[in-house]
């Protein structure tokens, strides 16, 4: 997707204002250079002169030094105050480039921050993210989600910064954004005046704009939310599907569990009476969908008594938050609700011909639906040491340890019927790009067992330390000298041979031995893998042998991604444990998710051609759409707040998506058998933002 740029001049002003460090940019002098639609003008939002920037689908970076008056130790913060008036979220990526690199537009560490439309926001970026040890950024008041990626950068090692606007397509994205102020400081900024308008109004829907269908009163809400629950009463699945959603057409052997068999043309799971089943699922179906509004009350319209009817739908925690989708179900049902929910749900499901209940269900949920269900397990066990983010020290003996004690978990559902299988976690961190894991563990000098390994792996390699040291370009007097080195860079084409080869083991220990723990505690049910947020190489996909069906998230459009290869290689079937598309454009929230169309009409084509392309293909098993509900509009906790249920806040269905879903799944066996084709429409061109996976 085409970048809008600023590219930051090398000019700062240092302030010392109440000991307080702060060194400013040359915003105009920045934008000058960086040859961006701009200009000076008076914003009445922050009440002096802005540097306005209009989004340009030819935007380029340009590299320019940093001041090295800077002084690295004291800056803590960078901060960009921003406001645009679209009709839809953008995001702002702060780049940064790393000195003696090749000169490219490819950053060495971006973070790509959402900001919210028609709200004057700080995005406030913490310098400790330059180590790269997490992915996902802490919350900020007004700030949504922010993402990190790329590699660790030391501060003397920046060579230059930026910032890229997205999206970037006319006529429908072109985002005309107005900027501040940008600069670092040591301390983070007060917040900002409570607004003229409220933000989020009593139901939870936006205020700054009105679509068909906004409720507008409590009596609106309860006759249309009565009419869903009738359209769900006594709801079964099609005279063809068995009890728990199978072909009954197609038939093999039954073990009384879930199981995967391959047909000689195509991969089926088998449900316990031995139908052929393919999983047509939803992830994170709640009864509740709280958002976080830490710092930001002075954007809620409403705000019950904490003693009241309405007591139970704040949290306290982490985050304070508030749950409008909750509200809305007591307004209707009042205690009530939550067996209203019950019923009402699993009705749904089946009405709309889904036949699984996906990861993060609430708890008890699946069993009491009686439909089939998966099950997440907690987190994976993490040794003292970690070697990259969430990567473990998988050579030590405390690794094995704790993947026995982490297998237990599944001693109490080993017998139910019902359930197809489990993920063992969900989107390592450390698998978020093309990490060599291996050349990590040399970051810094720390010791580990795995570490050790490696150096035993290369004296086996190599044997004599002169063979060693000419293929690395090194100059040791044993390899040993290795355990206490530290590389920014390869020191050798060789070495970095080395470190792929090496971290393929890594991830091979990392996967087997957390297989075979859990096999031993349920040999019953099906082991779903890793959940992947997308494959970044081979070295994921080749230990998935291990598992019994490989999950990916699959976030592209029109179609699935390419999965043929990746079954071929692993030799298993594959679940795509996350798909959805929004529209940030019509409806209640401003931000459409990781697949981005136009129109809540275009959000049911596209849901029909990307199920019925995906179920077509013979590796493909299953298919779970992320999610159930709408997210909240000031974000979930880590500021997710997309448009991708098949439910707004206030429970109803959007029509167009949850009947092309029901088409779509009355279509799956006949598609997976090849007697239809699978339904294909052209959607209009949107952005794809890839920096927000």
């Amino acid at each position: 997707m085409k970048r809008s740029v600023i590219c930051f001049l090398g000019c700062l002003t240092l302030w010392a204002a109440d000991a307080q460090v702060r060194y400013d940019f040359d915003l105009n002098r920045s934008a000058a250079a960086s040859r961006i639609p701009h200009d000076t003008k008076w914003s009445e939002t922050f009440h002096k002169d802005v540097l306005q920037v209009k989004s340009d689908e030819n935007g380029s970076v340009l590299l320019l030094a940093m001041n090295e008056t800077i002084d690295w130790q004291k800056a803590k913060y960078m901060v960009c105050e921003v406001y645009h008036p679209n009709e839809h979220t953008i995001l702002l990526n702060i780049c940064l480039f790393r000195r003696g690199e090749p000169v490219s537009e490819r950053p060495w560490l971006s973070c790509s921050v959402a900001v919210l439309p028609k709200l004057k926001t700080q995005v406030i970026f913490p310098l400790e993210h330059l180590s790269a040890q997490q992915i996902f950024l802490a919350r900020f008041p007004r700030q949504l989600k922010g993402v990190l990626t790329g590699n660790r950068i030391e501060p003397e090692d920046i060579a230059g910064m930026c910032l890229q606007i997205f999206p970037s397509m006319s006529p429908l994205f072109a985002p005309t954004v107005e900027i501040a102020s940008v600069y670092l400081t040591d301390e983070l900024p007060p917040n900002y005046e409570a607004p003229q308008q409220k933000y989020v109004d009593r139901f939870g829907q936006w205020t700054m704009r009105d679509w068909p269908g906004k409720i507008k009163s409590e009596t609106e809400l309860k006759q249309k939310m009565v009419q869903v629950e009738k359209s769900a009463a006594k709801a079964t699945y099609p005279k063809g599907w068995s009890r728990y959603g199978g072909l009954k057409a197609l038939r093999f052997e039954s073990t009384g569990f879930f199981r995967v068999q391959h047909d000689g043309r195509r991969w089926w799971f088998v449900d316990p009476d031995g139908y052929a089943f393919l999983s047509a699922g939803i992830n994170c179906i709640t009864a509740r969908q709280s958002g976080v509004y830490n710092g930001m009350e002075d954007l809620l319209e409403w705000m019950p008594d904490r003693n009241g009817e309405f007591a139970s739908i704040y949290e306290e925690g982490e985050h304070k938050r508030i749950d409008y989708y909750k509200a809305n179900q007591i307004r209707v049902y009042g205690d009530q609700w939550l067996d209203k929910w019950l019923v009402t749900t699993p009705g749904l499901m089946k009405k709309w011909r889904f036949n699984t209940v996906g990861n993060w269900a609430d708890g008890g949920f699946a069993q009491k639906s009686g439909l089939p269900y998966v099950y997440h397990m907690g987190e994976m066990p993490v040794t003292n040491i970690r070697l990259y983010r969430d990567f473990p020290d998988v050579f030590s003996p405390e690794y094995r340890d704790l993947a026995a004690k982490y297998a237990r978990q599944l001693s109490p559902s080993k017998e139910d019927k019902l359930l197809i299988g489990y993920f063992l976690c969900n989107e390592p961190k450390w698998a978020f790009g093309d990490n060599v894991l291996a050349r990590e563990m040399f970051a810094t000098p720390q010791l580990s067992y795995t570490k050790l390994r490696f150096v035993a792996w290369l004296k086996e390699k190599y044997r004599q330390t002169a063979d060693f040291n000419a293929a690395w370009n090194v100059s040791y007097a044993s390899i040993d000298e290795l355990l206490m080195q530290t590389f920014k860079k390869d020191p050798s084409e060789t070495s970095e041979t080395d470190f792929r080869e090496f971290t393929a083991l890594m991830v091979e220990e990392w996967i087997r031995i957390i297989c075979e723990e859990t096999k031993k505690v349920d040999p019953n049910h099906l082991n779903l893998g890793m959940r992947y947020a997308w494959i970044s190489s081979d070295v994921l996909v080749k230990p998935a042998r291990h598992f019994d069906v490989l999950s990916m998230s699959a976030y592209t459009a029109p179609f699935p991604p390419p999965t043929e290869e990746i079954s071929r290689i692993s030799g298993r079937p594959v679940l795509l444990s996350e798909w959805h598309f929004g529209s940030a454009l019509d409806g209640n929230l401003p931000t459409s998710g990781l697949q981005t169309v136009i129109s809540q009409a275009e959000r049911g084509e596209a849901y029909r051609t990307y199920a019925e392309n995906g179920f077509s293909r013979p590796e493909i098993i299953g298919m779970h759409w992320f999610q159930w509900t709408d997210q909240p509009l000031l974000g979930r906790g880590d500021g997710e707040n997309y448009n991708i249920g098949l439910l707004d806040a206030c429970s109803l269905p959007y029509t167009e998506l949850t009947e092309a879903a029901r088409i779509a799944h009355e279509n799956m066996y006949d598609l997976a058998r090849g007697r239809k084709k699978p339904y294909f429409f052209e959607l209009t061109p949107t952005p794809t933002i890839k920096a927000q996976e």
